[in-house]
């Protein structure tokens, strides 16, 4: 009886290990997601104060994108800005393939989180000169900057 307890326990434990080993070997298979990296980051995109931000547009340097919602934008956006909105992946992209790749890119958002992946993905597009305002509209608007509705 001890016998047959011991060879159904290793049995047992013969069909989890096997189990667990499957469900690895499958995990290898899935597509990983992206991970955006700070040192990665810094390499196609320049992360940006305010200041430097309203430097950069006030020498004409290139184009600003707002990448906020429609609504976020008319609450207010930096005068010049381009909505292009990061959340609407269709309009974002086909608005996107009509600018030129080799103008400069001025990109902000809200805080700088939804700038940072769209800086990501200019990069993916062919675009080289990026600058990502760190801080987003919230940064701008503690320097007392002007926004305009």
């Amino acid at each position: 009886m001890k016998l047959l307890k011991t060879c159904l326990s290793l049995f047992i434990i013969s069909l989890l290990l096997a189990s667990c080993k499957e469900v690895i070997d499958k995990r290898k298979d899935e597509p990983q997601k992206k991970q955006i990296d700070a040192t990665a980051f810094n390499s196609f995109a320049k992360n940006v104060n305010a200041q430097d931000f309203k430097t950069l547009i006030d020498a004409n340097t290139g184009l600003i994108l707002d990448v906020r919602t429609s609504q976020e934008y008319y609450k207010g956006h930096i005068p010049g800005a381009i909505n292009v909105d990061w959340k609407n992946q269709t309009e974002f992209t086909t608005k996107i393939k009509a600018l030129a790749k080799d103008k400069t890119v001025l990109v902000y958002c809200h805080s700088g989180h939804r700038s940072g992946l769209a800086t990501l993905f200019l990069k993916e597009h062919g675009y080289e000169k990026i600058y990502n305002l760190e801080s987003g509209i919230v940064g701008w608007k503690a320097d007392n900057f002007d926004v305009e509705k």
